[in-house]
């Protein structure tokens, strides 16, 4: 081996390796990258729900259309159809969907009309017709034809329940429940 051929070598060698730490670095550079990006997104999950058209998909922060839509259509078919036998399935079915500063409001307010309820044998029934959503506010609007029976006593209109959703860690909670009847 002549020194010249030496030095060739050695000179290649040298390229060779700083080009195998610049790939080196470009490799660390994007596998940190895709590190930081996969740690602060948060994923989203895609469901099927009963009843409605379409995929549902949820974020941390919101849901699609359809996602609100379902859960003010079950809510206000949950809370439309009453009678003594189901409130108390209906109270825990809402309590773990209420937000914190609505709990012990709404709480109080369900203990009093179940309580009605309970004591004068009521029916309630509740027809959906109409469902509208609000894409700035999350509020859902389900409009329908209810009945009251009590006894022998029956009046029928119409029902309007307004509902208004946040997400919380994939979890829907109510933060605006508004019921309109005209019952006649």
């Amino acid at each position: 081996m002549t020194i010249q051929n030496y030095l060739r070598r050695l000179k290649q060698w040298r390229q060779q390796l700083c080009m195998d730490r610049l790939m080196l670095l470009v490799l660390v550079l994007t596998n940190a990258l895709l590190l930081i990006h996969c740690l602060s997104r948060k994923p989203a999950v895609e469901l099927s729900l009963p009843f409605m058209d379409g995929q549902v998909g949820i974020q941390s922060g919101g849901a699609s259309r359809v996602y609100y839509e379902w859960w003010g259509l079950s809510l206000a078919e949950l809370l439309g159809n009453l009678n003594p036998q189901n409130l108390s399935f209906v109270e825990s079915r809402l309590q773990s969907l209420l937000s914190p500063n609505l709990h012990r409001q709404v709480h109080e307010i369900l203990n009093r009309q179940f309580h009605q309820l309970r004591e004068d044998n009521v029916s309630l029934s509740f027809e959906p017709l109409q469902l509208d959503f609000d894409e700035n506010t999350h509020e859902v609007r389900v409009t329908g034809n209810s009945v009251l029976s009590s006894g022998h006593q029956r009046l029928s209109g119409q029902k309007t329940f307004t509902f208004q959703f946040s997400l919380t860690r994939y979890r829907p909670v109510l933060a605006v429940i508004q019921i309109e009847s005209d019952l006649k």
